[in-house]
């Protein structure tokens, strides 16, 4: 038996041999030409192409009025809900439309009720009445400013004694030219005067009474010429004072101005904050869906969703799916895409197919978003109609590229051969 077990027919030997090699060809063989595809698993909605706009509480407390009810129709910009504020729903509104008409710098561009030229009382401001009141004050500055004009007056006052002057100075431009002919005629007769005067004809005295007649004549002519150089200075020195009146009620006008913009954009804003926090506004044309909600003086907190707005009419479907980065980079466009809806037991109903339409390029912390088409919409491949419910949660099957099954085998044994070689060459 010893002999026997120790020496085995060689025939058997080769027969085993040949019958393993055969075996291992033919596993190789199978495994070159088996290919399964690499399935990417995620978690998907589906939804409309619009999607439903969530109404989200922004501050806790009560809800002081609400105008929605289920399924109501809304358009975009209606109020849906008015949340518990010390400022008074309808006098906040009052107050948006009377600066939505405001117009700057313009004083009269503004139908103010109020007579006195100032934005009328707003009782029921709540946190608004201090940048209403800082608005108030500065648009009264700015009234009083341009309205009574006090630079202006005395604008205008300078501007008239200017004309004046300028009169003046035409008679005295008269004046001249009559006394500069007075002593052409004075300087004519000392002439003639002193030739008579060498001749015997007149007396030394005669003739000094010609010369004092001539020196006379030339003294008022050179006083009427430093009258005039004095209007001309007169002149100058108010034009002075008139640009300076002008630059110094323009300077004064741009700070009352610049500290109205200021108080109306401060005042401004602070509406927009709180119709942002205590106004629940449809940002879509649609139907309301509420949450929770049931009436009004409701208790809601700070991050709540409040109610819905669905878009209306006919919306494409689409489903996205949120893909984890472990084999996101093998999700392309094209690839076919099997959906299992949690309300719906795939057993029973089937699964919806679609396929890849879009991969986001970042990533959050959930991973890629994958956005599907449906081509037969809610249609599973049983041939069954699924009903649509907005944001329908499931699994999503991304069917990627097929691959032989000897790849699979090879490619660990291929990343070690490779990460061998990599630290031998170190």
């Amino acid at each position: 038996m010893e002999e026997i077990m120790g020496n085995p027919p060689s025939a058997i030997v080769r027969w085993g041999i040949a019958v393993f090699g055969s075996i291992l060809l033919l596993v190789i063989a199978a495994s070159w030409f088996i290919r399964y595809p690499y399935i990417v698993y995620g978690n998907t909605i589906i939804t409309t192409e619009n999607p439903p706009v969530p109404l989200v509480a922004r501050v806790s407390g009560r809800i002081e009025m609400l105008t929605a009810q289920e399924g109501g129709e809304v358009s975009r910009g209606d109020v849906l809900a008015v949340m518990e504020s010390s400022a008074n729903y309808s006098s906040v509104m009052m107050l948006t439309t009377q600066m939505d008409a405001f117009k700057i710098p313009s004083p009269d561009s503004f139908y103010w009720s109020d007579t006195t030229g100032l934005p009328p009382e707003q009782p029921g401001l709540g946190e608004l009445q201090e940048y209403y009141s800082r608005f108030r004050k500065s648009w009264s500055d700015y009234y009083n400013h341009v309205t009574i004009d006090q630079y202006g007056k005395k604008a205008a006052a300078l501007v008239e004694e200017i004309e004046g002057i300028r009169r003046y100075r035409s008679r005295l431009f008269s004046t001249e030219r009559l006394y500069e002919e007075r002593l052409r005629l004075e300087q004519s007769r000392y002439l003639r005067d002193s030739l008579l005067f060498s001749s015997g004809v007149y007396s030394r005295e005669q003739f000094e009474i010609s010369g004092q007649n001539r020196l006379k004549a030339a003294i008022e002519l050179e006083q009427v010429r430093l009258d005039i150089a004095t209007r001309e200075i007169d002149i100058s020195v108010r034009r002075k004072e008139l640009q300076d009146i002008i630059a110094t009620g323009e300077e004064e006008r741009m700070t009352y101005q610049s500290s109205l913009e200021a108080a109306y954009l401060d005042l401004s804003a602070r509406i927009d904050w709180w119709c942002r926090n205590y106004l629940l506004t449809s940002p879509i044309d649609g139907r309301v869906t509420m949450a929770d909600i049931w009436g009004e003086n409701q208790s809601v907190s700070e991050g709540e969703i409040v109610m819905t707005v669905i878009p209306e009419g006919e919306q494409k479907l689409v489903a996205r799916v949120t893909v984890p980065a472990m084999g996101a980079g093998k999700v392309n466009r094209g690839q076919r895409v099997n959906i299992r809806l949690a309300g719906y037991p795939y057993l029973e109903y089937g699964m919806i197919q679609g396929v890849v339409s879009g991969r986001s390029l970042t990533a959050t912390a959930d991973g890629y978003t994958a956005w599907v088409e449906l081509p037969d919409s809610l249609v599973t491949f049983y041939g069954k109609q699924l009903d649509f419910t907005q944001n329908m949660p499931g699994t999503a099957e991304i069917i990627t590229e097929d691959m032989r099954l000897l790849e699979r085998v090879i490619y660990p044994f291929r990343y070690l051969a490779e990460k061998n070689r990599r630290v031998l060459a170190r």
